[in-house]
Parts: structure tokens; sequence; C-alpha cells
């Protein structure tokens, strides 16, 4: 990797809530992981994607056009999981989502493993199977409260550890309604 990449995308704030102190937290924590320089519009306002104080003042809105810019080592994969956490509302739900549920947390795990090159490997009760693949990990029974050991190994395997580590320590991948409940504990 060159730190001469870079790399951009843009999205359309689909939180009702928009881009509000929990996602902006959620997505500054996120780009701290990667070693590139990240860089966030909002209607020609541009902002550090690594400060919640310069992304707070933002504001984003609902419908707003999210441009998210990243330089660096590892610009294509910043911006990958970045987008993809804003596709998602930046995992804050603020309601257990049925139509999604049980299986968001495995869609969640996979879709954020697959952004990297490296291969990643998830040990569930001593079994491998390839954190990659959704279905496989639903094969292995992997719900919100499984014990997860990860193998990363490839170019960007320290920021695929962090993101991975990141997601599943602090139960970013399942709705905030059964965490406060007690029952998303990765």
């Amino acid at each position: 990797m060159t730190s001469e990449q870079k790399h951009s995308i843009e999205i359309v704030i689909g939180n009702p809530l928009g881009f509000h102190i929990r996602p902006v937290q959620r997505f500054a924590a996120m780009a701290k992981l990667f070693d590139s320089h990240v860089e966030v519009e909002l209607r020609g306002q541009k902002a550090p994607g690594k400060s919640i104080i310069n992304l707070m003042g933002l504001a984003g809105r609902n419908g707003d056009t999210m441009r998210i810019a990243a330089q660096g080592p590892d610009a294509d994969q910043c911006v990958q999981v970045l987008a993809y956490i804003a596709r998602n509302d930046f995992f804050v739900e603020d309601h257990l989502d049925t139509d999604q549920q049980p299986n968001r947390h495995v869609e969640r795990l996979a879709s954020l493993a697959s952004c990297f090159k490296s291969d990643i490997t998830a040990t569930v009760d001593g079994r491998n199977v390839d954190a990659k693949n959704a279905s496989a990990l639903m094969r292995q029974g992997v719900s919100p409260h499984t014990a997860l050991d990860f193998q990363v190994l490839g170019e960007d395997a320290r920021q695929a550890r962090a993101i991975i580590d990141n997601l599943v320590s602090n139960s970013y991948y399942i709705e905030e309604e059964m965490v406060r409940k007690g029952k998303g504990g990765a």
C-alpha cells in the first residue's frame, strides 16, 4: 500500500436523527483506527473525520449527502468501512429491528470483514470459519453472545483486526435495545 492512495465516496444519511452524537462518536472512533487522513464534507462544509467536535459542527441531517474522503496507506479500506457504517445508520438503532433480527450481527460482521484484503477467520467452539461468509457464521450458530476469537493474516491485518475488535467489543453490530436490556454482550 502506498501513502498516496486517495479514495472518496458519497452517501446519503439515512439515519432518521441524522449525524448526531452517537453516530459521530462511532464514525470518529472507527476513522481513528486507520492511518489515512479522513475528511467529511456536508453541505459544503468540511471537517476532519477523526474529530468528534468538528464532525458535530457539520450538523448532518437525514437526507444530507455526505462525502467521505481518505488519503493515505489504507484509504481504500477506510472509505469502505466508514461508508458501510454510514449506510447502516452508523449502527445506531433506537428500536429493535425485528425484520433484521436475529442475524443482523452476523451480516454486519461479515460485511465489515469483507472490506479488507486480509484473510479473517473466526474460531467458534474450536471450529474455524471464514468471517467474511455470513452463511458459514450462521451455520456455526454465531450469536451476539458467542465468544469469538479472530485470526487475521494479510497486508491490512492491523486495521482489519482493530475494526473487528472494535466492532465486537463495543457491541456496534447489534441493536441498541438489546444492549440496553443486557442481551447484547459480545
